[in-house]
């Protein structure tokens, strides 16, 4: 479809009841988003809850303007602090970049943000970063890390629209939790299904995030614990001079940005953080198999449920799933990785092209959350000296191919990241 503007026209939030309504229109097509966050018992401070409603109205906007992508970009309802303008700036052209290159849209990497009401002064921030963390949970290895590490600061656990998987992960766990519900327009669903919008990947961390610290400011919690290791700010490929990065908004960068329209914007200073920021894939990989508590419940697979098979947890034909196995095999024995995956992907000849590709061999790296290139390498041939592993399919392939790269930093936590000290110290 074509539209001359997307328009962010109004947000209706309630703290008393926990409902929020984001409202968009591309021209005059109207759009009405509602998130269901968890009602509190006690309403906390209407105004800040608003105000992170207003920056969850810009993050989830995304989702709208992709089915058309005007160039016009205008933020009607409410004046933004100043403080704002460099994150939604970035969460088009860097958040919609693998957006932008798939559908051949070089005019989005330029984007810009108008607000006729005006820009309004930073507020004066308040630490957040007291009380109990709420931990972000998507069923995958690293939120369970973190979920591990802070135990004993006695976290609450979080998800969106939480399915079966992550209900499984919490459940195993025994730590309380909360979930909070995000409903699209059916119009845009209606939009996407007859082939009249564009579609593509948004910046869908960032407007989890928001629901997270609007749950937070909600039931007086502390900061939000997010799992986003360092590889996520490695971009997959250089388009019209730009880096392409499908996990921009895991990544360092959107992190500080988001940080600081959420203190500009809210007062909230040091809400939100990612816990694992420091450490690589592979340290993760290698805490994560430190217990066999999640090992019936565990996926890092985006097509999980789309699928029906041997597990009903894994594809095992995806470069999530390849990489998770590969990053987790040198620390754990090749029963206990059959049993987790429902297959051995390492002995499977038909997966040594999708090592490959993982493994910096060919093409870049996939348009999926996965490691570096160059943790793969290491991963390889860290296999290729273990016994149990060096005459699989895949690692007899493709270890002798890979350059041997020093790797001494992978299991070196990275002096990156905004965790604070009382909370960095659990990953000792």
């Amino acid at each position: 479809m074509d539209a001359a503007a997307f328009r962010y026209t109004s947000v209706a939030a309630d703290a008393g009841s926990g409902v929020v309504e984001l409202h968009y229109a591309l021209d005059d097509l109207p759009f009405t988003e509602v998130v269901r966050f968890p009602p509190p018992e006690v309403p906390p401070d209407g105004e800040t809850f608003t105000r992170v409603a207003e920056l969850l109205h810009l993050a989830a906007g995304t989702s709208y303007y992709k089915a058309a992508a005007p160039r016009s970009i205008v933020v009607e309802g409410y004046p933004v602090a100043a403080g704002v303008l460099p994150w939604l700036t970035a969460l088009y052209r860097d958040g919609l970049g693998e957006y932008a290159y798939r559908n051949d849209l070089p005019h989005v990497l330029d984007a810009t943000v108008t607000t006729p009401h005006g820009t309004g002064p930073d507020a004066t921030p308040r630490d957040a970063g007291h009380g109990r963390p709420l931990v972000a949970v998507g069923g995958g290895k690293d939120s369970i890390v973190s979920i591990e590490a802070l135990r004993g600061s006695d976290p609450v656990l979080f998800a969106v629209n939480p399915n079966r998987i992550i209900t499984d992960v919490v459940a195993a766990s025994g730590l309380p939790s909360l979930a909070a519900r995000r409903r699209l327009d059916p119009a845009l669903l209606e939009l996407n299904a007859s082939g009249r919008a564009r579609n593509g990947h948004i910046p869908v961390t960032a407007i989890n995030s928001l629901v997270a610290i609007g749950t937070s400011v909600l039931h007086g919690l502390g900061p939000v614990v997010m799992s986003n290791e360092r590889s996520a700010s490695v971009p997959n490929l250089t388009w019209h001079g730009r880096d392409i990065n499908h996990q921009w908004s895991k990544g360092l960068d959107a992190e500080a940005l988001l940080r600081s329209a959420v203190a500009a914007h809210a007062g909230l200073a040091d809400a939100y953080f990612s816990l694992l920021r420091p450490l690589s894939e592979l340290h993760i990989a290698k805490l994560f198999t430190a217990t066999d508590r999640y090992d019936a419940v565990v996926t890092s697979c985006n097509q999980a449920f789309k699928l029906s098979g041997a597990s009903d947890r894994w594809c095992g034909q995806c470069p999530k799933c390849r990489f998770v196995y590969l990053a987790m095999a040198p620390f754990a024995s090749r029963e206990r990785m059959v049993a987790i995956f429902g297959a051995d992907l390492l002995d499977d000849a038909s997966q040594v092209d999708g090592y490959r590709e993982l493994a910096g061999l060919s093409a870049h790296k996939p348009w999926e959350c996965v490691g570096e290139i160059e943790e793969s390498q290491v991963a390889l041939r860290m296999l290729a000296e273990l016994p149990q592993w060096r005459s699989s399919a895949v690692v007899r392939s493709l270890a002798g191919l890979v350059p041997a790269v020093d790797g001494s930093d992978v299991f070196e936590p990275a002096a990156i990241g905004f965790v604070p000290p009382r909370y960095a110290k659990v990953l000792d």
